[in-house]
């Protein structure tokens, strides 16, 4: 078992030695593909991701050849935080191995209190345009450090108001790649994970735009067309409500 802590979590190192043996216990967050627990330990309040079981072929990938996701998690979290990026503060990972071959994952985080952008319809109308308004720069913001998040869908993006201004903080980021430019087919691959319901994708598209001086029709067009579902009628009524509003 390889475990790595953050010097800043170095209280709970005797914990993340039990975890694997003895079990997770808390709340469930999820339990899919993943599972994910809400846990409490000495006072902190963590985010345990459990990574499902991989195939016996990519057990010998993610032993020899490549990353595992809990380390990748852990490591990109750290380098986005250098870039000045928020994200649920990283506190370890675990590796788990049967034999010589890995088997399973655990990456820890601290727990955001905050919302995240698939729960915007709560906000009142005018705030909703505020932080649409946010996150479109936030994106940009993401494209011009050379930030690629295959993973960039509203569940795991959270908001929250700081100084008067409206930020956001990304989790599940194992999926990444970090590039010193990125064409605008990468810019269209990362935005057509946003699988809102219109207009919120709509008008994030044209802000986003807007901000790279760019034609916001090309570049709707393009996201609606990678995300390829009823385009004809997607198309249709994304300009119907553009035009209305």
């Amino acid at each position: 078992m390889k475990i790595v802590l953050s010097e800043r979590y170095g209280h709970l190192a005797r914990w993340m030695r039990t975890l694997p043996s003895q079990g997770i216990s808390g709340e469930v967050l999820r339990d899919n593909r993943n599972t994910l627990w809400c846990v409490k330990v000495e006072g902190e309040e963590l985010v345990v991701k459990r990574f499902a079981k991989p195939l016996r072929l990519n057990r010998w990938v993610y032993t020899f050849l490549r990353p595992t996701k809990a380390k990748r998690s852990y490591n990109y979290s750290l380098r986005l935080e250098q870039l000045g990026i928020a994200v649920a503060d990283p506190v370890g990972y675990i590796e788990c191995r049967r034999g010589l071959l890995f088997h399973t994952g655990y990456y820890v985080s601290k727990r955001l209190p905050y919302p995240t952008l698939e729960h915007l319809e709560r906000e009142p109308q005018l705030r909703q345009l505020e932080i649409l308004d946010a996150f479109a720069a936030f994106t940009v913001e993401l494209h011009e450090k050379g930030v690629l998040d295959y993973d960039y869908n509203p569940g795991n993006i959270f908001y929250y108001r700081e100084n008067d201004t409206w930020s956001f903080a990304l989790i599940d980021v194992n999926r990444m790649a970090f590039r010193r430019n990125l064409s605008r087919r990468d810019c269209v691959e990362m935005l057509h994970h946003l699988d809102w319901e219109k207009p919120y994708l709509g008008y994030v598209l044209v802000r986003y735009a807007e901000l790279r001086k760019w034609d916001w029709k090309i570049l709707s067009g393009a996201v609606l067309l990678k995300q390829g579902i009823n385009l004809p009628v997607r198309i249709r009524n994304f300009f119907k409500r553009l035009v209305g509003k």
